[in-house]
């Protein structure tokens, strides 16, 4: 959630049980739990591992709780691990394997992402963060978002490798099938990116279809 003026009445809205646990920000917002977090005494957060499996990796030690959330962006380690075992970006517990996943991702040219860098979210989760967090208003007021609900998605590989002088700003990057052998020689694995086997709506569409909050049809 990025750090935008608090939404009236946000705290009425029912909160799942899984987020209440949730460390919050300055506001009182719960924090997801794929949040980065800027540690307080050192600047560092990421450096380079290798892997005998993946090779190079993008390796993040910010630690959830601990410091300042990053509001609005993502741990690049547990971006993958909620990626791989289908974990809730928003809560961190896993999505069982008979329940759709569901994934909240911006368009180009009108056309709904086909990859998605964005972790998987519970319905629930999904349906809360819709009610409360600033940064899906304003992504849905600008005709921004799309939302697909999916049983099942495929993964690629994001890696990235310096291009030039300044290794923040200078960097290519490439997406590879899930275990290239390629993707090995390229760079290192910053993301892992989903393409989800399910039909995109426009977020205004799928927000207009939940349950009043609190009712007996609501996934709380």
């Amino acid at each position: 959630m990025e750090e935008t003026r608090a939404r009236p009445g946000w705290k009425q809205v029912p909160m799942p049980s899984a987020v209440a646990g949730l460390p919050r920000d300055g506001r009182g917002y719960p924090v997801g739990w794929a949040t980065l977090w800027e540690p307080r005494d050192s600047p560092g957060r990421s450096s380079v591992i290798r892997s005998p499996e993946e090779g190079a990796v993008l390796w993040c030690y910010c630690v959830t709780g601990t410091g300042t959330p990053l509001l609005g962006q993502v741990c690049p380690r547990r971006q993958r691990t909620a990626m791989a075992r289908r974990r809730c970006q928003l809560c961190g517990t896993a999505i069982d394997r008979d329940m759709k996943v569901l994934f909240i991702a911006g368009r180009s040219e009108g056309k709904a992402a086909q990859l998605v860098p964005e972790p998987p979210l519970h319905a629930a989760c999904a349906a809360y963060a819709a009610r409360v967090c600033p940064r899906l208003v304003v992504g849905d007021r600008a005709g921004a978002l799309h939302v697909t609900e999916a049983s099942s998605y495929e993964l690629f590989e994001e890696r990235v490798r310096p291009s030039g002088p300044d290794p923040e700003a200078d960097m290519l990057r490439e997406v590879f099938p899930l275990g290239s052998r390629s993707a090995l020689r390229f760079g290192a694995l910053e993301n892992l990116l989903a393409s989800p086997a399910g039909t995109w709506v426009p977020f205004a569409a799928w927000f207009a279809g939940l349950p009043p909050s609190g009712s007996s049809g609501s996934p709380f």
